[in-house]
């Protein structure tokens, strides 16, 4: 059975299918910098999907990136992301590689988790300023 999408932003490349990134944002939000960098991916033959963690809301500075942080409800954040990539998981895959996963700061906590839990799933993963007790 087809999963919904869930909330987040889809970029697919040119033949609708390819690799799977999940792209995973930081404190900030979904913002514009991590949409575009789903379309660069998706630009080169990936089919890349970032979950949005904060439900459109979207921080500009560092107390309202704060407080969206300190609303997240952790064990939700990670069931969302565990969603996203079994939504990824749906879209053809011709290259037979795994998901590859990569999280900014915030996201960077949820893609080492995620890995940790599910690394027969995930092939790589790559972390940037990452965030987090892990």
């Amino acid at each position: 059975m087809n999963q919904a999408q869930p909330q987040g932003y889809l970029a697919l490349p040119a033949g609708g299918t390819g690799p799977h990134v999940l792209v995973l944002h930081a404190w900030w939000g979904q913002n514009e910098t991590i949409r575009s960098l789903c379309r660069r991916l998706a630009a080169e033959g990936f089919v890349a999907f970032a979950p949005d963690l904060y439900h459109g809301q979207v921080a500009d500075t560092i107390p309202g990136a704060e407080a969206l942080s300190s609303q997240l409800e952790y064990q939700q954040a990670r069931a969302e992301c565990a969603t996203a990539a079994a939504f990824l998981a749906q879209h053809g895959n011709a290259s037979g590689r795994g998901l590859a996963v990569i999280g900014f700061s915030l996201g960077a906590y949820y893609a080492y988790e995620l890995a940790a839990e599910t690394p027969d799933q995930i092939d790589a993963v790559v972390l940037f300023y990452g965030a987090g007790d892990s």
